[in-house]
C-alpha cells in the first residue's frame, strides 16, 4: 500500500529517521541548484525536493518553511525495501530537522564537519572541500599535526585522482603506503616530532615496501598519458613507484 511522506507518494519502502549529516545537506543543496538551473526558478519557488544518497542508502527531504507547507525542514531517513503493504515510517522526535544549515550553505557559508580519525578527515576534505570546514581530529590539531596532515593529504589526493590506483596492484600499493605513512605520522606526533622527521621517514618506508607489482602494472599499461597526468607529482609514493618502473627499462 502506498504511503505519503513529505508530500511524496511511495510504496515498497520503510523509512527510519536519522540525523541529517553534512553530506545529506550538501546533496540537497546540489539538487536544489540543479533544479533552479533547469527550471529557471528561484529558491522561493521550491516547496519540496528530495535527494537520494547511494553511498549510505539514505533519502533526504527538504520542505520549505513557508505558509501551507506541512512539516518544514530537513528530514533524512535510512531507506529499506519491504513487501507491498508493509510500508512504515519510523520517526525520531529527538532528531533536529532545522533547515538553517541549508540556508547557511546557500548564503555561501561552510558547514563544520568534525572528524574522529585522520582517514575520515581525508575523505571529507577530498570529497566536499568547497562546502565543508573539515576539522582535524584533536590529536592532529597542532602546528606539526597540521603540517603532517597536509603532506599526507597530498599523497591521498594524488592516489584518488588516478584510475591507476583503482587497479588491484595499484589499490594494494595505495593501501599499504597510506597505512604505513599514517602509522608513522602518529608515532612521530606522539613523540613530539615534526614534519621534517616525517618526510625523512616517508622515504625510508617506501624503500621497505614491496614495489614489484606496482612497477609491473605501470609497465604493463604502457600508457604515456598516465605518466603525463601523474608526473611530476606532489606524492612521494607516486614518484617512487614511477622511478622504480623507469629503472626497469633503462
Amino acid at each position: 500500500m502506498a504511503i505519503k511522506l513529505h508530500s511524496f507518494v511511495t510504496s515498497g519502502k520503510r523509512y527510519i529517521q536519522v540525523e541529517s549529516q553534512p553530506n545529506h545537506i550538501i546533496g540537497i543543496l546540489k539538487t536544489i541548484k540543479q533544479y533552479i538551473s533547469i527550471r529557471g526558478c528561484d529558491l522561493i519557488d521550491i516547496e519540496k525536493i528530495y535527494y537520494y544518497s547511494e553511498e549510505d542508502g539514505t533519502v533526504t527531504f527538504y520542505q520549505a518553511d513557508k505558509q501551507g507547507v506541512d512539516s518544514p525542514g530537513l528530514w533524512t531517513y535510512l531507506l529499506y525495501e519491504c513487501p507491498e503493504g508493509q510500508e512504515k515510517v519510523f520517526r525520531d522526535s529527538n532528531v533536529n530537522t532545522n533547515v538553517k544549515p541549508l540556508y547557511r550553505l546557500l548564503a555561501g557559508d561552510k558547514l563544520v564537519q568534525e572528524t574522529v580519525d585522520i582517514n575520515e578527515y581525508f575523505q571529507y576534505r577530498y570529497l566536499e572541500d568547497s562546502y565543508l570546514d573539515v576539522k582535524l581530529p584533536p590529536a592532529w590539531d597542532t602546528q606539526e599535526g597540521r603540517k603532517i596532515s597536509n603532506i599526507l593529504f597530498k599523497e591521498y589526493q594524488v592516489f584518488k585522482t588516478s584510475a591507476l590506483f583503482a587497479e588491484t596492484a595499484g589499490e594494494s600499493y595505495m593501501k599499504v603506503v597510506l597505512e604505513k605513512f599514517i602509522e608513522t605520522a602518529k608515532q612521530i606526533l606522539e613523540a613530539g616530532g615534526n614534519s621534517i622527521e616525517f618526510e625523512y621517514a616517508q622515504y625510508e618506508i617506501l624503500r621497505q615496501i614491496q614495489i614489484d607489482d606496482m612497477a609491473n602494472l605501470i609497465l604493463e599499461l604502457n600508457d604515456y598519458r598516465i605518466w603525463q597526468a601523474l608526473l611530476p607529482s606532489e606524492s612521494k609514493a607516486v614518484e617512487y613507484a614511477f622511478n622504480m618502473a623507469l629503472s626497469r627499462i633503462v
